[in-house]
């Protein structure tokens, strides 16, 4: 994150009834799961974590508790009250909120309202506050007025809602080499030693991101050790890395962390295992763990405090759902959320507001193959095909789904409604792809002369039919509202209807490969276009996780699905393996498996 709209936060404090912010256990191959509260949780104890997962769900997960501007947000716990340190908003240098429940906040006002002389107003971001020897410190990011680099400063306070007071005369951290300093969180451990991690690069030279960290004095005034690289950027989806974030229990240490574009949907929350507090942290392969939805888009700066009962929280702030300009000159602004969080072994139990993830493949013979949470109802593999079977759609409403032939007969499963076909009709140009509207009460058809047909209460809202094309429709997605579609053609064209916006193509460039399917984005604002060498191109706000082009395939890719937030996608190949990008997660595939007939599509859910 940067500017206003800034990095950071945490939950360490240990002042009044909060104990330490050093006991969160950790069972063993733990789950983090944002779920209903649990005592249990908080006793649940075991070893270094090697599998954690991070699922948004339970109270709140569908709604900011604080709807207005509170980015950044550092929550801890100080006897029976809960305050939230947030990057400044409406003239404010740091925000800080009270709650009694973590539920409803109530702006208190300022809690830095004079800067430290060597500061620049308007530029203070990403504070995080623990209470160290009776006072209150608040590490913050700010600029340096004399030459405009982004380093760490700190304040401190008698109370938690200050006015915390910086009376020095520089930086505390600012790697100048490095792109400066920002995004400052402080942890305590079991036995009471505070450490401070950081990120350098503010995003503004042309050098990858690192998380560092260094052991404090004992009352937070200075490093007494050198900064030490726990985390570098290295996975694609990594456009940058920040606002680090660290919890210990049993001997384990996780240090969560948010990467992507702050302003835009692909932000999240992901994590790496360390062996102790200056690490060496090792990243698992499922990252991210936390991405956008419906309800909240680029979700980050996670921030975890326990309640009275040993419960764990997590505060982060997001762009308000469906649909955002991911801008504050637009108006738009990042809000509060707050949710449940249980450490516990095992399958991750997803809460409301997340589904959990699944898909399905189609093979021409119209056989179904079901992985994770997508259930097989049926297939029309061994039955009679007019023509073989060319795509299909999942039905979120029931949880069936549709498959489509080259003829264009339909094929309902599960409880997916059958709302007519082109079966038996005489078409043009055979079918290439299936659509399905967002309450599964209607759907279209696509074929490769760019002709749509819709059924059910999918409406008609154009077509390429009877146009010129200069390549093929191979495929069409549909935007969130259902009042709009794209077809793309083969050679990377995109055509848009309805609200269907339209963010660019391959159209006119230069491809290795021919362009094979699409998929949009699950809240609007962009799409992906696969290639059948695994190329992937992004447009509009869409992310780019990467590719396999120019890797090695085993078969064409034939079908690009987009995870169940913006934070991933899978690409499926014709021999049925899956391969998975961002935080998609790998569930199951036929690659390696005899199949009568090759995979020529697939659905999420």
């Amino acid at each position: 994150m940067h500017r206003r709209p800034a990095c950071s936060w945490l939950a360490t404090g240990t002042a009044g009834g909060l104990g330490g912010f050093v006991l969160i256990l950790i069972a063993v191959t733990a789950v983090l799961a944002v779920l209903s509260p649990s005592p249990a949780a908080a006793a649940a104890a075991g070893a270094r974590p090697t599998s954690t997962r991070l699922v948004a769900g339970g109270p709140n997960v569908d709604a900011p508790v604080y709807d207005a501007d509170a980015p950044d947000p550092d929550v801890i716990r100080v006897g029976s009250t809960y305050y939230a340190y947030t990057t400044g908003s409406d003239l404010r240098n740091i925000q800080v909120l009270e709650s009694s429940d973590l539920q409803s906040w109530t702006l208190v006002g300022d809690a830095l309202p004079v800067l430290a002389s060597w500061s620049t107003f308007g530029e203070t971001w990403a504070p995080g506050v623990v209470a160290l020897d009776g006072t209150y410190v608040m590490y913050y990011a700010t600029e340096v007025a004399a030459t405009g680099e982004e380093c760490i400063s700190l304040a401190t306070s008698a109370v938690p809602t200050g006015p915390f007071t910086d009376d020095s005369t520089g930086p505390l951290v600012c790697q100048m080499d490095l792109g400066g300093s920002i995004d400052p969180q402080p942890f305590v451990d079991g036995g009471g030693t505070p450490y401070l991690y950081w990120k350098s690069n503010n995003g503004q030279v042309a050098m990858p991101a690192d998380i560092w960290a260094a052991q404090l004095a004992p009352d937070g005034s200075a490093l007494v050790s050198p900064p030490v690289k726990v985390l570098a950027q290295d996975q694609a989806w990594e456009s940058t890395l920040e606002s680090p974030f660290m919890v210990e229990g049993a001997g384990a240490y996780v240090l969560f962390y948010s990467g992507g574009l702050w302003n835009s949907p692909g932000y999240g929350v992901a994590y790496a295992d360390c062996d102790g507090p200056l690490g060496p942290c090792t990243k698992p392969d499922d990252a991210p763990v936390l991405h956008s939805d419906g309800s909240r888009l680029g979700p980050g700066g996670e921030s975890l405090v326990q309640d009275a009962d040993g419960n764990w929280w997590m505060a982060y702030d997001a762009w308000d759902g469906p649909a955002s300009d991911y801008s504050y000159a637009q108006g738009a602004f990042r809000s509060l959320w707050v949710a449940p969080v249980t450490f516990a072994g095992g399958t991750p139990t997803i809460g409301a507001g997340e589904e959990p993830e699944g898909y399905r493949l189609l093979a021409g013979d119209g056989g179904v193959f079901g992985f994770g949470a997508a259930a097989f109802e049926g297939s029309m593999g061994d039955r009679f095909l007019a023509s073989p079977v060319v795509g299909g759609a999942a039905d979120d409403a029931t949880g069936g789904y549709w498959e489509v032939g080259a003829d264009g007969g339909v094929f309902a499963f599960g409880d997916a409604p059958y709302l007519g076909s082109m079966g038996g009709r005489n078409l043009a140009a055979p079918i290439v792809g299936m659509a399905v509207t967002p309450d599964g009460g209607g759907y279209w058809l696509v074929a490769s002369d760019g002709g749509v047909f819709a059924f059910g209460d999918a409406p008609y809202l154009g077509s390429m039919g009877g146009r010129h094309l200069a390549a093929p429709i191979v495929g069409m997605a549909v935007t969130p509202d259902g009042g709009g579609y794209w077809l793309v053609a083969s050679d990377g064209g995109v055509f848009a209807f309805g609200d269907a916006p339209y963010s660019g193509s391959m159209g006119g460039r230069h491809l290795v490969a021919p362009i094979v399917g699409m998929a949009a984005m699950p809240q609007g604002g962009g799409y992906w276009l696969v290639g059948s060498d695994g190329g992937v191109f992004a447009f509009g706000a869409a992310p780019y996780f990467g590719s396999m082009g120019g890797g090695r395939l085993t078969a064409p890719i034939v079908a690009v699905v987009a995870g169940p937030g913006s934070g991933g996608y899978w690409l499926v190949a014709a021999d049925g393996r899956v391969l998975s990008f961002g935080d998609a997660q790998f569930l199951g595939s036929m690659g390696g498996r005899h199949l009568a007939a090759g995979v020529v599509g697939a659905t999420a859910g």
